[in-house]
């Protein structure tokens, strides 16, 4: 194969630079420089020669060179390897080992430094040619050169790369192996002993074949990256390296020609770069910010849309300085936001209010969604996301709610007065025995409680949304709640079998108003969505420190995919067979929004077609 005679700028671990130390005949050592010549990689030559002299046992010495040295080629040696440090350039070496069993024979060394960028020398490349002193062992010299030459073009012929080697300023290919042949889709009689402009007419028009050729003046190597090649077989962009390889008198005749086929990665990175591309416009349309924020270092990093959103004339600040900024009411919400969602691996959408520094009068409302990253031993090392002014959106929607809660409230007024009209004329036409009045009036009544029910859940959506909802706690018995609101139901719908199952007493503490409302409204929904005659089950438990409550029936059930928004406001579940019952929304909406300012939780299972169950449960 011949000495390696150059700063070789293939990373020490590449699969290719292995290949050569494995298949090459010469002896061929890597050192790191610090301390003085540490074997770090070798070949099989090498561990040979170190065997045949019965140094096994000291294999891994980092002294075995040097100590089979006289003194003086030792001190050589080393003032040898200095220079190499602090020049970077080749050096070359005649010593003479000493060792019993081949007396006449003397070691050339050819030291190549590894160069990495500008980075100090820190590794060196050794061939170790080892030369019969005896003119007499001529014969087992080109002997062992035959054999040389018969694995090199073995191990050429194999290499899993495509390689070719380039004789003379002419390029003429002296060889070339199946997988650069493959990729020209050419035939060996099409390209040996041809000159690679006229084996391959399409190099003629690059400013490539000027570069290569070059290489025999400056005798450097040539790496040219995304190397886009058209061939008949395949077009693609591949890594292609020419390596100059040099004669004795240090005079390149021959370039050697690797290339690795990259196309797959280069249409990976097109992709993501396009990806990159479409995301940017999305986000630039939708008036969209970015974030990111550093958990180590705990520093934030804002995009140019994000910085005008904060409304800030950096780009960067400290954990502390962006938490300073939002609003103390909005704080313990978003906080338990980010660390249930880290906890539990997975995305996170929140809504909060910032106040703009300088300006303690002026509000933001901010719509945040992200997602943490980790590391291999699963810890989050930064958080990235995107953020959203939703002000104006926020404040249309509170002068809804306010709108929507102003008309509920004067619609109250009339309704309970019509409501005392009906019972008035219902008490008159009982006295007189008139029947049918009297059933038209009862059915005017029942329509009535439901439309005071209709503005009631209006009215509480827009407290809640305003933040004016106030909880009254008390201490109360739930069993003996659950139990009125049962029969009450009963009288009224005695068309479904209301069962309770439970203790006798479970007390809690809670607003039982409030309580009410929401059991009401799961009985209800119950009743709506199942066929009569069938059974609702209410059972009540301790799970823990917590009561539990279920409403259970036998109804049409839910879907999988809509129970994720079932308590979101004014979400209904669009079927055949919910198109015919009344409703805008807001019931479970109301109920996950009670539950939860309890510190309690809400939750449903069901399947299609056997019924659901719908579960809160509240601290004790």
């Amino acid at each position: 194969m011949g000495k390696i005679t150059s700063g070789f700028m293939i990373e020490l671990a590449s699969p290719f630079l292995k290949a050569l130390l494995k298949h090459s005949t010469n002896p061929i050592i890597i050192f790191k420089i610090r301390p003085i010549l540490v074997v770090v990689e070798h070949n099989d030559a090498y561990r040979a020669l170190i065997t045949r002299i019965g140094g096994e046992s000291k294999f891994y010495d980092i002294d075995m060179i040097p100590n089979l040295l006289p003194e003086d080629e030792k001190n050589t040696l080393i003032k040898t390897v200095q220079k190499i440090s602090e020049l970077g350039t080749k050096q070359r070496l005649i010593i003479h080992p000493i060792y019993s069993n081949s007396p006449n024979v003397k070691w050339e060394l050819e030291f190549s430094p590894v160069l990495q960028n500008d980075r100090p020398v820190e590794y060196l490349i050794c061939s170790l040619q080892e030369v019969p002193v005896s003119e007499n062992d001529i014969d087992h010299i080109l002997l062992e050169l035959s054999e040389s030459e018969t694995r090199f073009r073995g191990f050429f012929e194999q290499a899993p790369l495509g390689m070719c080697v380039l004789k003379g300023p002419e390029l003429i290919t002296e060889y070339a192996n199946d997988n650069i042949l493959k990729l020209w889709g050419k035939s060996r009689k099409e390209v040996i002993g041809i000159s690679l402009e006229e084996a391959k007419p399409e190099f003629q028009t690059q400013v490539l074949v000027k570069r290569i050729k070059d290489i025999f003046k400056n005798k450097q190597p040539l790496t040219i990256n995304e190397l886009k090649l058209f061939s008949p077989v395949s077009d693609g962009y591949f890594i292609a390296l020419y390596e100059p390889l040099k004669n004795d008198k240090n005079e390149v005749t021959r370039i050697l020609v690797i290339i690795k086929d990259i196309t797959e990665q280069v249409n990976f990175k097109k992709e993501l770069l396009k990806a990159k591309d479409i995301l940017k416009i999305a986000m630039d349309a939708s008036e969209m910010g970015s974030w990111n924020i550093d958990l180590s270092h705990k520093q934030v990093l804002l995009s140019e849309r994000a910085q005008q959103i904060y409304e800030l004339e950096h780009n960067r600040l400290d954990i502390e300085e962006a938490k300073s900024m939002i609003c103390p009411e909005d704080m313990g919400h978003l906080t338990r936001g980010i660390i249930r969602a880290l906890h539990n691996h997975n995305a996170f959408n929140i809504e909060y209010q910032i106040s703009l520094k300088g300006n303690n009068a002026q509000r933001k409302w901010i719509r945040t969604a992200g997602k943490a990253y980790y590391n291999e031993d699963g810890k989050a090392v930064y958080i990235a996301g995107a953020i959203l002014d939703i002000t104006e959106h926020k404040q249309d929607e509170i002068r809804k709610n306010d709108f929507i809660g102003m008309v509920s409230h004067e619609l109250k007024t009339p309704l309970t007065s019509l409501s005392a009209y009906v019972q008035l004329l219902q008490h008159k036409f009982k006295e007189i025995d008139n029947v049918l009045p009297a059933q038209i009036l009862d059915k005017i009544n029942v329509q009535l409680k439901k439309m005071s029910l209709m503005i009631d859940g209006f009215l509480n959506v827009s407290l809640l949304e305003s933040g004016k909802i106030l909880l009254n706690k008390t201490n109360f018995n739930l069993i003996e709640l659950i139990t009125t609101i049962a029969e009450e139901t009963r009288m009224v719908s005695p068309s479904h079998f209301i069962q309770l199952l439970g203790p006798e007493e479970l007390m809690v503490y809670a607003d039982i108003e409030k309580i009410g409302s929401v059991v009401n409204n799961l009985i209800g929904n119950a009743l709506k969505y199942s066929r009569k005659e069938s059974l609702i089950a209410i059972k009540c438990e301790i799970q823990r420190d917590y009561a539990v409550v279920s409403v259970e029936d036998e109804g049409m059930g839910i879907r999988e995919n809509d129970i994720p928004r079932l308590f979101d406001r004014f979400y209904r579940v669009e079927s055949p067979d919910t198109k015919t019952i009344a409703g805008f929304g807001v019931g479970l909406y109301i109920c996950a929004e009670v539950i939860e300012r309890h510190k309690g939780k809400i939750w449903v299972e069901s399947k299609i077609g056997k019924g659901s169950i719908f579960h809160f449960s509240l601290p004790i």
